[in-house]
């Protein structure tokens, strides 16, 4: 199917919703792809609706939910004309579905927001307010929060106090001040005629298309990074992407960034460009689980080049998880400050708790099995 047959089939479920495009420019369309996440989909949208006006849309394109994801958008989308839905036959990979997303929008911005996690109060307001200089891309700060969002692990993921303003020649420090952030694309909001004017086909499969259209050139105009958190993103829902998470961490990621026309210089000082070269950046990841020995060997090895890298690279992977995690969430407390990339010491604390729970459990159960074995259980 051509790429114009498809987004004519996706306009015309549209307008058998009742919400064709129609002719009618919003200020501002909230981005949403989702897959079989409708435990998470509803509370998403629930948080936004209310704080929608009559500037806004949210625009949902759904890959083929095999979950009650479909009849949960078409109640909220009977009782808000804001909100329109699209089912497509298939998945086509998060890059292309939020492509596809917008296409569909009507808002001269479009927010790439994610289906799981929860727009703070007053998320909306901050943002068109920020959209009225006009701005070519706007970077929201993001807390973080555990699965259950009940507890904040990290309330910045920048550690900024006020908004930061960049002109379009500072794209190079701009990429340095939030390349990391923008891992997570719910925190872009970018004018749809530059997306829809940039190269995108050439990032599907990524998994981090805004990030190959926001850095491929220059931006027209500033960009703006605001200092107050807007999103707060739910940490540990991970089944879309674990299956996959070596390869993105250690071959999609640093190919994309390797990329783009930014100077090496700038891109050494992001340490998940080339992980392999920064040891701290291989412990962080050893600490979230995210390296083994298995990854060593299939995405690691083949960019080393000296022995000592190697037993390095070897020696991490074979560290225990739990004395990493210990010993960074010693060292951040310690220095009162946070290890750069995934792991802040809220979440690696949490983490340490988790595994020694577990490991206690193991051993319980361990001994529970000694005792019926040798005659002593009750």
């Amino acid at each position: 199917m051509s790429r114009q047959k498809e987004q004519d089939d996706l306009e015309g479920n549209l307008c058998k919703n009742g919400k064709g495009r129609g002719s009618t420019t919003l200020k501002l369309s909230i981005c949403i792809t989702t897959f079989c996440r409708s435990n998470y989909f509803a509370e998403t949208v629930e948080s936004i609706l209310p704080q929608l006006t009559p500037e806004c849309e949210i625009v949902v394109v759904d890959a083929g939910s095999t979950d009650d994801t479909e009849q949960i958008a078409l109640k909220i989308s009977a009782r808000s004309a804001s909100f329109r839905y699209v089912r497509q036959v298939g998945n086509n990979g998060i890059d292309r579905d939020y492509d596809t997303a917008v296409e569909l929008a009507r808002g001269d911005y479009c927010w790439l927001m994610t289906d799981d996690d929860l727009l703070k109060p007053e998320g909306v307001k901050i943002v068109l307010a920020a959209l009225r200089s006009d701005p070519s891309l706007v970077v929201a700060n993001v807390e973080r929060r555990d699965l259950t969002m009940s507890n904040v692990v990290q309330s910045r993921w920048l550690d900024l106090d006020v908004d930061r303003s960049y002109l379009p020649d500072e794209i190079e420090r701009l990429f340095v001040d939030v390349v990391d952030l923008l891992k997570y694309i719910g925190c872009v909001i970018i004018r749809r005629s530059i997306w829809r004017g940039r190269d995108r086909s050439s990032y599907y499969g990524s998994y981090f298309v805004h990030v190959g259209v926001i850095f491929q050139e220059r931006l027209p105009g500033h960009a703006l990074v605001v200092a107050r958190p807007l999103v707060s993103q739910r940490l540990g829902n991970t089944h879309t992407f674990s299956p996959k998470l070596g390869e993105i961490l250690y071959s999609k990621w640093p190919s994309l960034i390797g990329s783009l026309p930014i100077s090496s210089a700038e891109k050494r000082k992001v340490y998940s460009a080339e992980p392999w070269g920064h040891l701290q950046m291989l412990l962080v990841y050893r600490a979230t689980g995210c390296y083994s020995f298995v990854d060593y060997r299939r995405w690691i090895r083949p960019h080393l080049r000296s022995s000592r890298a190697q037993f390095a690279g070897i020696l991490v992977a074979h560290v225990p998880g739990i004395l990493v995690r210990a010993a960074l969430a010693t060292f951040c407390m310690v220095k009162r400050r946070c290890i750069q990339g995934l792991w802040w010491p809220g979440m690696m604390q949490q983490s340490v708790r988790r595994s020694m729970d577990r490991a206690r459990n193991r051993l319980g159960g361990l001994f529970n099995a000694v005792r019926q074995r040798c005659g002593f259980a009750e």
